[in-house]
């Protein structure tokens, strides 16, 4: 019997913080896809389909917001969402987007994997 990792669709325009994130979510024996804004994120959701999400908000090209409304008028709720953002008030872009969670930038590292843990197994160290 074969156990696969959780993969984890990382949507963030700032390459040295998905790098990290990528690292980190590796180190965490899950397997990461990279989009670097909505468009890219919605052209891979049409060969994989991810365990969660984690979504910045605002991106080139189409943010978190756009990306969101299309994603739910095709795949409905299938896939969770954490919203990664900077904004002051990170629940409400969370809630505006009906995501289910969300991750205030910065963020420490044992924060992030703990709400992942709640939608993906992840290797805490």
């Amino acid at each position: 019997m074969t156990i696969t990792a959780d993969i984890v669709l990382v949507i963030e325009d700032d390459p040295s913080l998905a790098a990290s994130m990528e690292m980190l979510l590796r180190a965490a024996q899950v397997e990461v896809l990279s989009a670097g804004n909505g468009l890219e994120a919605l052209q891979l959701l049409e060969h994989h389909k991810p365990d969660l999400i984690l979504l910045d908000m605002k991106m080139p090209i189409m943010d978190g917001w756009e990306f969101a409304k299309l994603f739910y008028q095709k795949y409905g709720h299938t896939i969770p969402i954490i919203v990664l953002t900077a904004a002051e008030n990170a629940g409400k872009r969370a809630e505006e987007i009906q995501a289910d969670d969300f991750v205030s930038k910065p963020f420490q590292i044992d924060e992030l994997l703990k709400k992942l843990s709640r939608f993906v197994r992840v290797e805490i160290f």
